[in-house]
């Protein structure tokens, strides 16, 4: 591929799932500025490190943006080669705009906020993020596995090599509108996080690589579904404060039922191995989302005596086919209408939103006529307590401008969200009329 080359830059973007977005970029982009982009192998040719490896430990300062200038500044003085061969400079907005055209034709690529992830993961003692799952819910330290030896061996060629990180999901959802109407988290959660610990044991992985690092994490994914059917249920309207506050409420006491499970599996089975050093040992994870008051310093205490038996706790996945299995709504999305039917390769199964009545339809809005921003606002407060990243979706109809697609991915970034789904947009047929927004 050619830099210089606008055409062929732009032909790539149905190539890529997601991408990696730095601080820096998403701030050159909201500056109209320019963004310089480089050949990965002569970065490491001539300057011996690579340039992915780094993130910024603080909001506009750190690593990252120090190599990426070092990058700059062997640009401008020619180490690296022809401009337009294997470095160059285009705005910012060029490549978003790129990203936008490819989202509203392919709902990809995916958004994985890098710096974010970074920030927030619990075991940056152990090594760093690159990406997410390829549903943007599972962030977790990665690593190559690299060989350290080559010999022989009675006739034999023998390699020994260093295992890297290989993630493994052990995913199992609450079903909200189930659990929170019955009140029975409390109950539920030390069940789920015992079961999903067990799993790792019992799981016998294929790739040797995935099933050490299994054992050293011992990683899961506590997740939810059936958010809207519960806001309906409670009588809280999507775009609202109420909505929000609900989030941030409910989903820190899901956050510390789970954290005190795995606590007390600690007590019970021991630590996972690398505890010792991570933001759960040094308390540093509960100051960074502000847990305060009695219950979170006896809870931070009792971790940093008893360790914690998961090294990743939480992470939110779309859910969609067992929600409708369960009879509710998708994860933490809006509903996609109020009837529809839901189409795979050999069936198509009608769908209806779960608990339709005279009372809960005017609280059933069509996610295409839900303002985008107080979904990114309800993630905002939910974030904060996901110790790995959530499964969002965005949802705008093909109408949409470019200025206003971009600020709600611009609004995304700003409120700390760690990465973003598929964007969904609407076929050329119009939408029907949205008899919820009338109320």
């Amino acid at each position: 591929m050619k830099l210089n080359n606008g055409d062929e830059r732009q032909r790539t973007h149905d190539l890529f799932t997601g991408v990696c977005i730095p601080d820096l970029f998403m701030e050159k982009v909201e500056a109209r500025a320019e963004w310089f982009i480089f050949d990965p192998h002569t970065i490491r040719r001539v300057l011996g490190f690579s340039l992915e490896d780094f993130y910024d430990q603080e909001k506009g300062a750190g690593e990252f943006r120090d190599k990426y200038e070092q990058c700059v500044e062997a640009a401008e003085k020619g180490l690296f080669g022809e401009k337009g061969l294997v470095w160059d400079k285009v705005p910012a907005i060029d490549i978003f705009k790129d990203i936008l055209k490819s989202q509203l034709e392919t709902g990809t690529p995916y958004m994985f906020y890098r710096d974010t992830v970074n920030r927030a993961n619990a075991n940056r003692h152990q090594g760093m993020i690159y990406c997410s799952n390829l549903c943007t819910e599972i962030t977790q330290n990665m690593k190559a596995t690299t060989v350290i030896e080559e010999k022989t061996e009675d006739g034999k060629i023998i390699i020994v090599k260093e295992p890297g990180d290989f993630v493994v999901c052990n995913l199992s959802s609450i079903n909200l509108a189930k659990a929170v109407t019955e009140n029975v988290l409390e109950r539920l959660i030390p069940i789920q996080v015992r079961m999903l610990d067990n799993v790792i044991d019992l799981n016998d992985l294929p790739v040797p690589q995935a099933q050490i690092t299994n054992q050293k994490y011992r990683s899961i994914g506590l997740g939810t579904f059936g958010w809207h059917h519960l806001l309906a249920l409670e009588g809280i309207k999507w775009e609202s404060e109420d909505a929000v506050n609900y989030a941030d409420t409910l989903y820190e006491k899901i956050a510390f039922l789970t954290i005190h499970s795995s606590k007390e599996l600690a007590k019970e089975k021991g630590a996972y191995p690398l505890f010792k050093g991570s933001d759960w040992d040094n308390g540093s994870y509960f100051e960074s989302r502000g847990y305060v008051g009695d219950k979170w310093n006896e809870l931070r205490q009792s971790v940093k005596e008893n360790g914690v038996r998961n090294g990743y706790l939480m992470a939110v996945a779309p859910n969609s086919t067992t929600a409708i299995i369960a009879g509710t709504t998708a994860s933490i999305d809006p509903i996609f209408k109020k009837e529809y039917s839901e189409e795979k390769k050999n069936y198509k199964i009608p769908v209806t939103a779960p608990d339709l009545s005279p009372k809960t339809t005017w609280f059933y809005k069509s996610a295409y006529e839900i303002d985008q921003i107080w979904s990114i606002k309800q993630n905002e407060v939910r974030q904060r307590h996901i110790d790995q990243a959530i499964s969002f979706n965005i949802y705008v109809k093909n109408t949409i401008k470019a200025k206003d697609l971009l600020n709600i991915h611009l609004e995304a970034w700003k409120s700390n969200l760690k990465t973003t789904y598929y964007t969904r947009s609407t076929s050329l047929v119009e939408v029907d009329e949205c008899e919820s927004c009338s109320s």
